[in-house]
């Protein structure tokens, strides 16, 4: 009996967490389906695997919450500036591509777009070829890469001048350009930055001392009711620990 009553209990708990996403009010561009616009060229959050889907952290985690929302979940790969003005003038529900959601680089951004809650934190870090001497202690003296439109490029180009700093569409111009001596470093997102490392043992990376950052989602803001739905989603993720996994297990 016991078990019995144990079992309709979780039964009546799962299916109440159902009705709450069901009964939530939320809009999206096309009903029925969340489309995200992203940057696939971000391991591990998000890059394509050798069929050309998109794969990673992040991918992972937009399928669970169309599940939880009941919604057909599209990415919509495009390089990073663009990603960002897709969720801002609404040609996608949301821009997921390792979108950092605190300090200066977020409050311009929360003018484009409404942000979810953070689910997860990182650091910057410099990539360069091994051998060299770099850190932040000489990091003004370098030539500089960056993503186009990321807090790396914001934060370089405020403490060393744009001068000093070159930006690329993608990351992997950007590696492109390190690895032909083009650019001295790369000033990027650390578990990036981890991931391109791994792909060339030619290549060395230490951390900088800027503040870590928080990653998460940006909304379009006309999308009535999705944000709320949306951290409803991520808690629960967050809570029984499955956003964790995910993220131990990209990063393996």
């Amino acid at each position: 009996m016991k078990k019995l009553i144990a079992l309709v209990c979780a039964l009546s708990l799962a299916l109440c967490a159902v009705s709450a996403f069901a009964e939530a009010a939320f809009t999206t561009i096309e009903p029925g389906k969340l489309t995200y616009a992203t940057s696939p060229d971000f391991p591990p959050f998000e890059s394509r695997d050798d069929n050309d889907n998109i794969i990673g952290i992040e991918p992972d985690i937009m399928a669970l919450i169309g599940e939880k929302l009941g919604l057909e979940v599209e990415a919509v790969p495009m390089d990073f500036t663009s990603a960002l003005l897709a969720a801002q003038l609404g040609k996608t529900d949301l821009v997921v591509s390792g979108v950092t959601a605190t300090g200066e680089k977020a409050e311009e951004r929360k003018k484009a777009f409404d942000f979810t809650d953070v689910y997860t934190y990182i650091q910057q870090a410099i990539v360069f070829k091994t051998g060299k001497d770099i850190s932040m202690d000489n990091l003004g003296e370098q030539a500089i890469g960056v993503q186009a439109g990321t807090t790396g490029q914001g934060l370089v180009e405020d403490d060393f001048g744009e001068d000093k700093v070159t930006a690329y569409d993608t990351y992997s111009l950007a590696f492109q350009a390190l690895l032909n001596d083009q650019v001295d470093c790369i000033v990027l997102d650390d578990a990036v930055g981890k991931a391109y490392v791994a792909l060339h043992p030619e290549l060395t990376m230490v951390q900088t001392t800027y503040e870590t950052e928080g990653f998460a989602f940006g909304v379009y803001k006309q999308d009535a009711g999705l944000l709320d739905a949306m951290n409803a989603a991520l808690k629960e993720l967050v809570d029984d620990g499955t956003i964790e996994q995910i993220i131990l297990k990209w990063n393996e």
